[in-house]
């Protein structure tokens, strides 16, 4: 392969902000192109040709998609129309980059699979925090055993909800807390700790009308979730997720171990790791760490741990194309991407009826 040319459906804020900057220049000597655009609002779809340089727009997906020069596709569309879109793709022969979630059930989760797989093209899933430097190297801690057995994770994704998107909202646009939300955490936690084995959740809404671009909407979504997760190693977590938070610093991920403790902030940034071993740093603000007497006399450290060397760019277009003109497996895949759906329905599911659900996939 020559190069990398790309189709873009969908011209809203995360196309324009992370994706059409992203398809510029080279990588790795293959050439990146931006063939087309698509936005079913076709004024969009014009301005953002003209704005990043694409030679093509459609206000068509089918359009794009038969676009002989078109080697690849990012579908960054509402939620609602992942499945359609995602399966569409695939089934054209298109390498396939999928906004989250993947879909909005199994069954068509398990469509897009089959048929990209069927077909030989790639298929990546985003949120693309496994591809994290630091989110790569918590991993590698606590595979090194640094936190001793790992019991319990918590993490936290929220803010007071999109401003300009009312389809967040409503249940037909495919607005979900927990599709659109939730999901980050979820990803980052299943992609450090592995397969969830049990799922337990509440959720509410707690804001039953807001103003969108100045006009009112009716909620018809949770806003507000909280999940309990049982892992498959047995480790605990907790995921609280919500469209209510003003200020915060989300996600915050923290993890647990009988002989350390990882605190991120953002989910993507340095971050500390207390333990009983080694010599470190500095406490940044924390308080100073207490133990009982007895067992867990001994003292404790702390460190601001970062991954050694240069940090690596945390690009999930790079990554893409990467998996692309090198044949290799793309990272979220969609497997990892349907256990992710599995875990959100079954917190749907519990929500509602108040049990805890049992999952049935692994990645």
């Amino acid at each position: 392969m020559g190069g990398v040319r790309f189709g873009v459906i969908g011209c809203g804020t995360i196309s324009t902000l992370a994706y059409l900057p992203a398809i510029k220049g080279e990588y790795a000597g293959y050439p990146l192109e931006l063939v087309a655009v698509c936005d079913a609002v076709e004024e969009k779809a014009v301005s953002a040709a003209k704005r990043f340089g694409a030679r093509r727009h459609y206000a068509r997906y089918e359009d794009l998609l038969a676009d002989p020069e078109v080697d690849a596709v990012i579908v960054a569309t509402n939620i609602a129309t992942h499945a359609e879109l995602g399966l569409a793709a695939v089934r054209a022969g298109k390498h396939a980059l999928i906004q989250k979630p993947i879909a909005e059930t199994l069954e068509e989760a398990d469509r897009i699979i089959e048929e990209a797989r069927r077909r030989g093209v790639k298929l990546q899933v985003e949120p693309p925090h496994m591809l994290n430097p630091f989110c790569v190297r918590s991993r590698e801690l606590i595979s090194s055993g640094a936190l001793g057995q790992v019991c319990l994770v918590q993490a936290s994704s929220s803010h007071a909800g999109a401003e300009d998107r009312p389809w967040l909202f409503q249940r037909a646009g495919g607005g979900s807390v927990m599709l659109d939300l939730a999901v980050h955490a979820l990803t980052w936690l299943t992609g450090r700790l592995g397969p969830v084995a049990q799922v337990t959740a509440m959720a509410t809404t707690s804001v039953p009308e807001r103003v969108i671009n100045g006009e009112p909407v009716k909620v018809d979504i949770e806003d507000n979730v909280t999940i309990l997760l049982r892992f498959r190693d047995g480790c605990l977590g907790t995921v609280v997720s919500n469209y209510v938070t003003i200020a915060n610093k989300a996600p915050t991920i923290n993890i647990y171990g009988t002989d350390g403790t990882i605190h991120l902030e953002s989910g993507m940034s340095p971050f500390l790791l207390f333990s009983r071993k080694g010599k470190y740093l500095e406490q940044d603000g924390w308080l100073e760490p207490t133990v009982y007497a007895g067992h867990l006399a001994r003292p404790l450290t702390v460190q601001r741990a970062t991954p050694s060397g240069e940090l690596p760019p945390h690009n999930s277009v790079a990554h893409f194309v990467e998996c692309i003109v090198e044949d290799k497996q793309p990272v979220p895949s969609g497997e990892f991407a349907r256990h992710v759906l599995e875990i959100m329905l079954a917190a749907m599911e519990s929500a509602r009826s108040g049990r805890t659900i049992e999952l049935q996939t692994s990645f």
